[in-house]
């Protein structure tokens, strides 16, 4: 095969962007991937997920009819049986995947190739056809998107014991009576939660002294209290030791505060990190550096070797689809391009959003994190409350807080955490603030449309302004009574 401009391996949703994108600028890009196109985010991630949620949280919803209006609904299953939610996943995912159709990107001028691939050199790459045939080609250029999977912890007899990851609980037909959810994350959260929903009784078994680790405390408390009010039943601090059966269950012997626990559920959920996936391509062969947590990057996304870049799960930045899509952006600047033109990756305003119900959306610092950085004086902190917000009222859901995190005399914005209905959507403004360097007032001045939900970042703005005029207190004061 002859060569080419820039060849990507692997055709998630970083390689998909990558290849597109520069086959769309004329660039000659083949595209090899082991088995469809579309990724972990098509697949198993972001789209079966936000799909088995959006049901769970419709059953949610029946069960609060009354709430509304209604007499009280009990949900069923269509046909009395589990299956009817993983056909729905499954429809959404068919319906998603006709934008990632081999024909499309081959409209574009992608050689789509599907085979196994192997670096024989820093230029060359073997190919393994699922028929077995091998045959090789080289590149000028190259990236590998070739994603992540999950992690599985080294527990005693968890593998004969049986388990299932985001890889295959949407493959369900049957609803577990119980599950134990291994890992107290944001995919372990948002399936434990809709599990609940649907009826399975669940315990989340975290290590850490907490629930969603990585997020401000106020809101991974916000969180807990949500699902234990579910009914979630929550273990922190705890470490799984072994895993066994007995009795047609399966059975997790855990330990917290040096005092072991023998916990029995149906099934159990493994949700405890990812890994990149990068066995099998011999790096070593092409230069390549990596550890076991990622391919190893400069802030180009060039690895150890200069001509081949990485983006998207693969380079442990940020395990987000939305971050594959700009990491590839990235990429496809900076192998068509040569410096001055190439772009450095800027990962100083990233958003995220965990889809619990509520939903957690971060960007930024944690209020901790800000002190530490900057020393408490200069941090100020304005948090509003979805109780106070006339919108989240007429929804019918006034849980948890937007809570915003300020720095400096001009109040500049260094990190915001909303934990409640909608955040995912709500977060966006504030990130636009944070980008152009805005004051938190900008938020305050701006005309926000009554009643929505997003009055709840402005009246944090509101209250910064209002901060601002109440050292001119005396002053004001004194000029009224003079005017009177």
């Amino acid at each position: 095969m002859s060569g080419y401009d820039l060849a990507v391996i692997g055709g998630g949703s970083a390689g998909l962007v990558v290849a597109g994108g520069a086959a769309k600028l004329g660039a000659r890009v083949v595209l090899v991937e082991k088995k469809a196109l579309g990724g972990d985010c098509l697949y198993t991630g972001c789209v079966p997920s936000k799909t088995f949620i959006r049901s769970a949280r419709f059953a949610e919803d029946l069960r609060r009819a009354n709430d509304f209006g209604f007499a009280d609904i009990a949900p069923e299953f269509k046909d009395d049986s589990f299956r009817s939610i993983s056909e729905r996943v499954a429809h959404v995912i068919a319906n998603v995947g006709e934008h990632d159709k081999p024909e499309r990107f081959e409209a574009w001028g992608v050689e789509v190739i599907f085979a196994t691939p192997r670096f024989l050199s820093p230029d060359t790459v073997e190919l393994t056809t699922l028929g077995g045939d091998k045959r090789t080609f080289s590149a000028k250029r190259w990236c590998i998107s070739t994603g992540s999977r999950p992690a599985i912890p080294a527990i005693e007899g968890l593998k004969e014991t049986g388990f299932v990851t985001n890889e295959e609980v949407f493959q369900l037909q049957k609803l577990p009576e119980s599950l134990i959810v291994l890992g107290g994350g944001p995919i372990g959260l948002e399936l434990g939660q809709s599990f609940a929903r649907f009826g399975s009784s669940i315990t989340v078994v975290e290590m850490e002294n907490r629930l969603l680790s990585k997020e401000d405390k106020e809101v991974s408390t916000t969180v807990e209290e949500v699902l234990r009010a579910e009914g979630v039943t929550v273990w922190l601090n705890t470490k799984a030791l072994r895993a066994t059966t007995a009795n047609g269950q399966k059975v997790l012997t855990v330990e917290r505060d040096g005092e072991k626990t023998e916990l029995q559920a149906e099934e159990i959920l493994v949700a405890t990190g990812r890994r990149p996936n990068i066995e099998g391509l011999n790096l070593e062969a092409a230069g390549v550096k990596y550890d076991a947590q990622r391919i190893l990057t400069d802030q180009y996304l060039r690895t150890s070797a200069r001509h081949i870049f990485a983006a998207g799960d693969v380079t442990g930045h940020f395990p987000f689809t939305h971050m594959a899509a700009y990491e590839a952006s990235v990429v496809i600047r900076n192998a068509l391009l040569f410096w001055p033109l190439m772009q450095r990756t800027d990962f100083r305003v990233v958003p995220w959003t965990t889809f619990t119900d509520p939903e957690v959306a971060r960007v930024g610092l944690t209020e901790d994190d800000a002190r530490k950085k900057f020393g408490s004086s200069a941090v100020r902190v304005y948090r509003t409350h979805f109780s106070d917000n006339d919108r989240a009222h007429a929804e019918g859901d006034t849980r948890g807080f937007a809570k915003i995190i300020c720095i400096g005399r001009k109040q500049e914005i260094a990190g915001a955490h909303i934990v409640g209905p909608h955040a995912g959507e709500l977060i966006h403004e504030v990130v636009l603030a944070m980008k152009q360097g805005l004051s938190i007032t900008a938020l305050g001045s701006m005309i926000h449309v009554y009643p929505t939900l997003t009055q709840i970042n402005q009246q944090a703005g509101v209250e910064a302004i209002l901060e601002s005029f109440s050292k001119y207190k005396k002053w004001l004061s004194l000029y009224l009574r003079i005017w009177r």
